[in-house]
């Protein structure tokens, strides 16, 4: 019951932490802002990971570099969500980068939540899905 709002407040601590990044490389740094959206979105990746290991989800794999490796691999779905709604709403339909990335982290969030409850995390709170036995 608890892991939507969780994963909402996650998300949106991790989604904060990306946009600022992105401001900043964009901004101060001079980075192309699609470069800078998958850079940033990395970072918060790392965040992201923390705390549905930590708080959102009942259970995480035993084996740290295992349920590591698993969720690069989900997120590497997210980016590539991510940067096709950067590239549709920044380069297609010429919105603002900082706006662009807002609707991107929207819609990679639906992806995101339901592959790591599903194929990380376990439903039920037993053993992850994915834990090697």
């Amino acid at each position: 019951m608890l892991q939507v709002p969780r994963a909402l407040v996650a998300s949106g601590l991790a989604g904060g932490l990306d946009f600022g990044i992105l401001v900043a490389l964009v901004h101060y740094g001079g980075w192309n802002p699609l470069l800078a959206a998958a850079a940033s979105y990395l970072v918060g990746g790392v965040l992201q990971y923390l705390f549905c290991a930590l708080w959102v989800f009942p259970s995480a794999p035993e084996s740290v570099p295992t349920g590591l490796a698993v969720f690069t691999a989900l997120s590497l779905v997210g980016l590539a969500i991510t940067c096709a709604a950067m590239a549709l709403f920044y380069d297609w339909a010429h919105v603002n980068y900082a706006a662009s990335k807002v609707l991107a982290l929207v819609t990679a969030f639906s992806w995101n939540f339901l592959s790591r409850k599903y194929w990380l995390f376990d439903r039920a709170g037993k053993t992850p899905v994915l834990q090697p036995e």
